[in-house]
């Protein structure tokens, strides 16, 4: 009865590995592309009184540009708030210019202070929406390079040259050792290429137009600044997501063979929460971009392709697309209600569902017919045991 069990057991497993399950044989940078939605941060607009009907910097919440912002915001009236509510939530004093407007991380809200505080002007709003280095970022992953490494420069040219000469050594090295690797495999099991490329992207510390993705990107994580007088890269993959910081001396090429090996990787976790990284403040259309890479198996399937739309934002978007931009707009102008709160916020709208044949079903079921003959030989050797 016992190797009974056993085998019981084992055709149970099996029968949760052979799902389709994509995560398991899609790289970690294309599943993260294809499926996780980029976290919204959190901010407070703080003022004193109603906002005018033709605010400036509120109007460019409105418009085009921030439709597909990853942003949710509430407002703050003083006249009808308790000051101390506020000062507890921003972990210090209202700022004594007002409007203000103060942003946090993605679930950081309440659990620590705001990454940035600053005034509620059109020129903050400008830099808050987009900036010319974040356009750059988003063309080339929304074009399919694997990852995107953003050098944070330290001034220093010698140790900047230094970090780039090992960083653009490895990265030459990868891809050409990923293309072999993928052109046999595909020759093998009959599938298509899985592309890869890598670039980089140089960041001065004094550049006025990326005084915002250089907040996001040097308080991510608490120690960074201990790393000032050195280079600081953060590879950048999927919708924006930057995985984590390579300081100084960590610029070496273990730790970028580390990183390279986990963004190729399989997905080996589909929970995007218990995965490194935090995501980038971006305005960008990434469901359309995703489409994309869907193309080409529609075509081998023989089936009709939805309607694309752009990749940045051009055209309103449909009602699904554009609930971020609604929170945006429900908060500038909230109403009767001077406070939007993270209840009243709308759940994000999820696009519907298509039927998709990609990478993942091949190296699934590769995974799963292998796991089926394993498990079947180990059943049929426990109930050879069990007749005995």
């Amino acid at each position: 009865m016992k190797h009974y069990r056993c085998f019981v057991f084992l055709i149970l497993i099996s029968a949760c590995l052979a799902r389709p399950v994509f995560g398991c044989a899609v790289p970690v940078f294309r599943y993260a592309l294809e499926r996780w939605a980029p976290d919204a941060y959190e901010a407070v607009l703080i003022h004193r009184g109603p906002l005018a009907d033709d605010d400036p910097a509120a109007a460019l919440l409105k418009g085009e540009d921030a439709e597909f912002l990853n942003l949710r915001i509430s407002t703050m009236d003083l006249e009808t708030s308790a000051e101390n509510e506020l000062t507890s939530i921003l972990g210090g004093a209202v700022p004594e210019t007002l409007p203000a407007l103060a942003i946090w991380y993605p679930y950081q809200k309440g659990r620590a202070a705001p990454f940035w505080t600053g005034e509620f002007t059109p020129a903050t709003v400008k830099a808050l929406i987009q900036s010319p280095k974040r356009l750059q970022l988003a063309q080339r992953l929304t074009d399919g390079q694997t990852a995107v490494w953003l050098v944070v420069e330290s001034g220093n040219a010698a140790k900047d040259k230094a970090a780039m000469q090992i960083l653009d050594e490895q990265l030459a090295t990868a891809t050409k050792e990923l293309k072999e690797m993928t052109s046999e495999l595909a020759e093998e099991l009959d599938m298509p290429v899985v592309s890869y490329e890598f670039s980089t992207l140089t960041i001065s510390r004094s550049d006025p137009e990326e005084r915002m993705l250089l907040e996001m990107l040097l308080k991510s994580e608490p120690d960074l600044g201990d790393y000032a007088d050195g280079p600081i890269v953060f590879p950048v993959f999927g919708r924006g997501r930057a995985l984590y910081a390579l300081a100084s001396e960590g610029i070496n090429a273990d730790t970028i063979r580390e990183t390279i090996s986990f963004i190729t990787g399989p997905c080996g976790c589909e929970i995007k929460m218990m995965n490194p990284g935090v995501d980038l403040l971006m305005s960008v259309n990434w469901d359309a971009a995703a489409m994309q890479f869907y193309q080409e198996f529609y075509e081998m399937a023989e089936e009709p392709l939805p309607e694309l739309t752009g990749v940045f934002p051009e055209e309103p978007a449909d009602a699904g697309l554009n609930a971020q931009s609604e929170v945006v707009v429900a908060a500038i102008n909230p109403g009767p209600d001077s406070s939007v709160t993270d209840k009243d916020l709308p759940e994000p709208a999820q696009a519907p569902e298509q039927k998709v044949h990609r990478f993942g079903v091949m190296g699934t079921t590769v995974v799963s017919l292998g796991t089926i003959l394993v498990v079947a030989a180990l059943g049929t050797f426990a109930m050879s045991r069990f007749r005995k």
